[in-house]
């Protein structure tokens, strides 16, 4: 079993306009619907994927009972905490002609300090059976700064193995809290590093400093252009295979659940990065979040190269 927590779920609803056209009327073409934020994305290419997957998190209001709805429709059990509050709305205005997603994301639910105690709780019952995590995405208010790294110290206590996918001072908390697994983009680390632009030799020396504090793998994606990988074994990088794009929306949340899908079936890291890459490389050829089609998945793994590089 896997379990991918988003502590601030959410509906997305992606509209589809020709052409996008800013202070002016804009004709939506189609509406789709899902059950959204980041870790729910992760978990929906995981059951794409043919992994054993269930979510934990928040949910609250009517929205909460449609993320519910949502996730039954996907056949993906949910383990959710119900919150007074109300669950958040994510919009994407897609534009049909020049290829780019527009978002306009709620805030969500305001959590509580009881809340927010019961989450803990119920992640150190969890992490007593499940043994591989992703945590993904932004905090809820409420919570404090700290809440992944408070989550992944209770999972290490476990045994469990953690995935964060975070930003800001979320993610700079969690990591010295030593999680199996990172991942952020060349933008959230860049930030984190109090940099507009980070080099590919920077990222390699971060990279490593991350792996020697402790964490197994240090990914940073890196858009169209691939990602750059370090674990114990060294440095490594791999291009993106080269697609027409629709919607990169939910692109790093499908190379989380290839990554997890992978390292949680025991493929070689390896295999396990080609997966990453290809999963949200195929997610980027579909205006839905958080879809990836296997056949297109194993096809892409096929023609990905992963190279090590002597940076040292």
């Amino acid at each position: 079993m896997i379990t991918s927590i988003t502590l601030n779920a959410a509906i997305d609803q992606v509209y589809e306009v020709e052409s996008m056209e800013m202070g002016g009327t804009n004709r939506v073409s189609s509406i789709t619907q899902d059950v959204g934020g980041k870790g729910m994305n992760v978990a929906k290419v995981l059951h794409y994927s043919g992994a054993n997957v269930d979510v934990g998190g928040f949910a609250g209001g009517l929205n909460g009972v449609r993320i519910r709805s949502l996730l039954e429709k996907h056949k993906i059990a949910s383990d959710l905490i119900s919150v007074k509050g109300e669950s958040r709305v994510c919009l994407t205005v897609l534009d049909k002609n020049k290829s780019e997603g527009t978002e306009l994301l709620e805030g969500g639910p305001d959590i509580s300090e009881a809340e927010w105690y019961s989450m803990l709780d119920w992640a150190r019952q969890k992490s007593e059976s499940v043994k591989w995590f992703a945590l993904s995405g932004s905090l809820p208010k409420g919570v404090p700064p700290t809440a992944y790294a408070d989550l992944i110290r209770i999972m290490n206590e476990n045994g469990a193995n953690v995935i964060l996918d975070s930003s800001g001072e979320a993610l700079q908390n969690g990591i010295m809290a030593k999680p199996f697994a990172i991942k952020p983009n060349e933008h959230e680390i860049a930030a984190l590093l109090g940099k507009s632009i980070v080099t590919e030799s920077e990222l390699f020396k971060v990279g490593r400093c991350f792996v020697d504090a402790g964490i197994e793998h240090v990914c940073f994606t890196l858009a169209g252009e691939g990602a750059i990988f370090v674990n114990k074994s060294g440095c490594f990088k791999a291009d993106a295979p080269q697609i027409d794009i629709v919607n990169t929306v939910g692109s790093g949340d499908a190379f989380v659940g290839g990554l997890l899908y992978g390292l949680s079936h025991d493929e070689v890291y390896s295999v396990a990065y080609k997966r990453a890459i290809a999963c949200g490389s195929v997610n980027a050829m579909y205006s839905a979040i958080g879809f990836i089609d296997l056949e297109q998945v194993e096809a892409f793994m096929e023609q990905i190269t992963i190279r090590k590089i002597n940076d040292r």
